[in-house]
């Protein structure tokens, strides 16, 4: 059974958080994928190609995956379960539940509906981007998250400190998924603390023993 990792937005699959997932497979000899979900690219991202990319990759393995959704990954991966992509387990890591929502209204993307650009520093390039306007008409397509219902187990890991997307949303989410484990940890956005990736462990392990 393979791993499949998901990074964040302005991201990519060699952060610390795919880096760390990596080294957890290697040395259990699981198979690993990280796609980069710069889709088409960076500056003309969307997330129905995210979606897409993910199902195809997911489609073309031999058996249902693990998959790890960090932040926008989460995201995605989520969007993918709830059109019935077939997954063995999903871990989603502070997943951006709400983040249509927040960017189609909040005061922090005014700017960006109005210009339909805005700079965007990318994590994974180490530079200043500029995220174009093709994500503004794909976001109303994914804003009825807060709707959707997934059939695979899933685990969610959120900290308290999350200033980028509120543990709220992954509360919410949990409650209207009675079956999905919520942890909550002492840590912000990142998850990068050392208990953090601890537990990240813990979900890894179980939800590998669990799918076996």
């Amino acid at each position: 059974m393979d791993l499949v990792y998901l990074h964040g937005f302005a991201s990519g699959p060699q952060g610390a958080k795919g880096s760390h997932c990596r080294d957890w497979a290697a040395a259990r000899g699981i198979p690993f994928h990280a796609p980069d979900l710069n889709l088409p690219d960076f500056e003309h991202l969307t997330i129905t190609a995210q979606v897409a990319a993910v199902t195809a990759l997911v489609r073309a393995l031999p058996e249902p995956p693990v998959v790890v959704g960090s932040s926008m990954g989460g995201l995605v991966a989520a969007a993918a379960a709830h059109q019935g992509l077939p997954m063995a387990r999903l871990i989603l890591l502070a997943p951006a539940f709400g983040f249509a929502r927040r960017r189609l209204s909040g005061r922090r993307w005014a700017g960006y509906r109005r210009r339909g650009s805005m700079p965007a520093f990318h994590h994974a390039e180490g530079r200043w981007l500029t995220l174009g306007p093709d994500l503004l008409p794909d976001l109303p397509l994914w804003q009825d998250d807060a709707q959707w219902q997934l059939a695979v187990p899933v685990a969610i890991l959120h900290g308290r400190q999350d200033e980028a997307v509120p543990l709220a949303e992954s509360e919410a989410f949990a409650a209207r998924h009675p079956e999905a484990v919520l942890s909550v940890v002492d840590d912000d956005h990142a998850l990068l603390a050392p208990n953090s990736l601890r537990v990240l462990d813990q979900l890894l392990e179980e939800a590998f023993a669990a799918a076996r």
